[in-house]
């Protein structure tokens, strides 16, 4: 689940992003997402510290850009294996 502002983009275009989920659902959803993902591996993870954006690279040179666009809420969490949480701050610092 993905509660930040977000896009998935192959070459120069977008695929499917936030804004198309909220202003259109009948339109666009995670169905969309996953059409797309499903299957292919995560080839890159690039953590932009300075403001903390998230990009997730896959096969195919496909993009998942999390993008933190608030300087009053956090922008996005991140939970893996042995207790892993990652989650950025208001402003776009992080914390762990």
């Amino acid at each position: 689940m993905i509660e930040c502002p977000w896009r998935l983009q192959a070459s120069n275009e977008v695929l499917i992003g936030y804004s198309d989920c909220i202003q259109k659902p009948d339109g666009y959803s995670h169905k969309n997402v996953e059409k797309i993902l499903l299957g292919r591996r995560i080839i890159n993870i690039i953590h932009f510290e300075g403001i903390s954006d998230l990009v997730v690279e896959f096969e195919g040179s496909i993009y998942l850009e999390l993008f933190h666009d608030s300087n009053y809420f956090e922008g996005w969490q991140l939970r893996g294996d042995n207790g892993f949480y990652l989650f950025t701050l208001p402003g776009g610092t992080y914390s762990d």
